[in-house]
């Protein structure tokens, strides 16, 4: 017999050479903001893989057409759980005697859409993209925040030159370059300072009184209370807090919250002007309208002071948010808050929120059941945005 021929060998296709992690995850919670959205992804440097960006929509509008089609879309299921963000899975392994060390192709930065079947808020929709993204570092971003840029490559020096820090502030100007510190950087707000805040102007006070800096600190000043406007900070520390409070939906609060139990892990947040960001403020009101504004602002405030300093405040605020709301009712005519597109508006607005305070948030039923007017499907008009923090 002749000897049989030799059997090829199996084809066996070269090993995958994993991607390298990305250095920094920008987290955008969008919420009917279509158009400054749109240019946060233009602005976003989409030649640069070390920086991901993941786009959380609440309002599952037609945003497809600012998102690249090549990553697919992270689809989180209706009901998550209130939980902690789960760390990213570590990459796979490759095989011996692969080239793992080979230096990974030149891509475009990823850029992924998470399309929830419910508005998770914002502190649930940050929760979501802390999961669905992959860097040890995360920059939460409103979708009205824009990089200039360098500013993300700004941040990455920043963490390494202070890696004490759980978190980084940016310097955020408005669009003539206004500094915004005094609304951006805080103290945490006592329970005297949550009282406060019910009160109309003047009683209220001036930003210092409600915890605002006076002046811009210095580079590395750490900072209590920093808007999340935008913020980056480690995953570890995040985690390590617990990440963010869905309860305070859909909004306004929870950063305060989450700063709140930052400090008691000993966590240190820090300003770092290094890297800048252009800000539009205040952008969601005139899409949530005032009155819903209000209700939500200050049914969060209650559950804050109740959370950080005891149930035995809440009598005294809800007592001197119904005051504070009949006050201002009347000065209205005066003085148009500067949230509200008209006095109309505005006196429309008090009593929505008066409503809410008699009732212990259970009224108007229409805001108690959708407060963002999701439900109706129908956005108030737009009105041009209005500047400041608190709930005047």
């Amino acid at each position: 017999m002749s000897p049989s021929a030799p059997q090829a060998a199996p084809f066996l296709p070269p090993p995958a050479v994993p991607q390298p992690l990305p250095a920094l995850t920008g987290i955008v919670v969008h919420w009917r903001d279509e158009t400054r959205l749109a240019e946060l992804i233009a602005a976003w440097p989409h030649d640069d893989q070390r920086f991901e960006l993941v786009v959380v929509d609440n309002s599952a509008s037609a945003t497809t057409a600012y998102l690249p089609s090549q990553p697919a879309a992270i689809e989180p299921p209706a009901d998550r759980p209130s939980q902690p963000p789960r760390p990213p899975e570590p990459p796979a392994a490759a095989p011996a005697g692969s080239p793992a060390d080979a230096p990974a192709p030149a891509a475009p930065a990823p850029i992924h859409r998470l399309r929830p079947a419910r508005n998770l808020g914002f502190a649930g929709g940050v929760n979501a993209g802390v999961a669905a993204g992959r860097a040890p570092l995360l920059l939460l971003l409103n979708p009205d925040a824009l990089p200039e840029p360098g500013a993300l490559a700004q941040l990455l020096a920043g963490f390494a030159a202070h890696p004490e820090a759980a978190g980084l502030a940016p310097r955020l100007a408005g669009a003539d370059g206004e500094p915004q510190f005094a609304w951006q950087l805080r103290r945490l707000p006592s329970a005297w300072g949550c009282l406060r805040q019910t009160l109309p102007w003047p009683f209220a006070g001036a930003a210092g009184a409600t915890g605002g800096l006076a002046a811009e600190p210095p580079p590395g000043t750490p900072v209590e209370q920093p808007a999340a406007a935008a913020l980056a900070l480690r995953r570890d520390a995040l985690l390590s807090a617990g990440g963010f409070d869905e309860r305070f939906h859909p909004a306004w609060f929870e950063d305060v919250d989450l700063a709140h139990r930052l400090r008691q892990t000993g966590a240190r947040l820090l300003y770092w002007p290094a890297a800048r960001f252009r800000h539009a403020l205040g952008s969601s009101v005139p899409r949530l309208g005032y009155g819903r504004f209000l209700w939500i602002y200050h049914r969060g405030l209650e559950r804050y002071l109740a959370k950080h300093h005891g149930a035995a405040w809440l009598p005294a605020a809800r007592a001197g948010l119904i005051a504070g709301l009949l006050l201002r009712l009347p000065l209205v005519a005066a003085r148009r808050p500067r949230r509200a597109a008209s006095r109309r508006e505005a006196a429309a607005g008090l009593l929505v929120a008066l409503a809410g305070a008699l009732s212990g948030w259970r009224l108007p039923r229409a805001v108690a059941l959708d407060p963002t007017g999701d439900a109706t499907g129908q956005p108030p008009a737009t009105t041009r945005p209005r500047r400041g923090r608190d709930a005047s």
